[in-house]
């Protein structure tokens, strides 16, 4: 359950930032479905409902997420549901129950940068920024190696239709990923992104360099260089050698999906 002793409540979101400076291991409290499953007593949380953060919508050729914005108003919101093959709402519509997703928020599943996410992958691929207060505009891939004490105010994603796929993979409907993944394949190439390693998802580097560099013939080689060049490790939801297996095949099933 979720207990703390004081909650603090900013107007604006430069309050939140000095509220977040000042109490160094208070949490922001967006959505609290992590939270909740913890038994720490927290000294303090900063609640970031009152900061007008909750909005889906379209503008400049973007589509723009606001942090309190739910999965479940991402994932009802009719332009992304098309948008790359569907490839942002796909990474929602698995998470757990309908519930759930009416309560977790985009900026509290993105912040917590948590290995297991669905989202990241599928934001990864679609090449999205993030901003925040302090550092500004970032890419996606950027932020997940931002450390600085900020908070998250918006997720943009531009509005270009790109050749896009993503996987996630499960031992039963409803449970946490053992493995995700996603692909975006455009005019500078390929770029394959691994997540649930159980680490947090990264771009395989080499992979990407030699499917861009020579395409569908080198795709077992890619798969097996993918499998190589990310750590893979145990945990409960699958071993390692298991997990560098569903690598190589979730990686030819990605490729040929946006190659179609």
């Amino acid at each position: 359950m979720l207990a703390f002793l004081k909650v603090l409540q900013p107007k604006t979101v430069e309050e939140a930032y000095e509220m977040a400076v000042k109490n160094k291991i208070a949490p922001m409290l967006a959505g609290g479905c992590w939270l909740r499953l913890g038994r720490r007593t927290w000294p303090a949380v900063i609640d970031m409902a009152g900061l007008d953060l909750r909005y889906v919508r379209e503008e400049d050729n973007e589509f723009v997420i606001g942090a309190m914005a739910t999965q479940g108003d991402v994932e009802r919101f009719e332009p992304l549901q098309t948008f790359c093959g569907g490839a942002v709402v796909r990474g929602i519509k698995e998470i757990l129950g309908v519930q759930f997703r009416n309560m977790a928020t985009m900026g509290g599943s993105v912040a917590s940068k948590f290995g297991f996410s669905d989202i990241i992958p599928a934001l990864l691929a679609v090449h999205a920024d993030i901003v925040t207060y302090k550092g500004g505009r970032m890419s996606m891939q950027e932020y997940m190696n931002y450390r600085e004490k900020d908070i998250l105010v918006e997720i943009r994603i531009p509005n270009h239709e790109v050749p896009v796929a993503i996987e996630a993979l499960r031992i039963s409907r409803g449970d946490f990923p053992y493995l995700t993944g996603s692909i975006r394949h455009d005019d500078t190439g390929y770029k394959i992104y691994i997540g649930t390693r159980p680490g947090a998802p990264q771009l395989a580097v080499k992979a990407s360099a030699l499917l861009s560099e020579k395409g569908l013939d080198a795709l077992d080689e890619a798969a097996q260089i993918a499998s190589e060049e990310l750590v893979y490790q145990k945990n409960s939801h699958a071993s390692k050698e298991y997990r560098i297996e569903m690598a190589k095949a979730m990686v030819r099933r990605l490729v040929k999906e946006v190659a179609q």
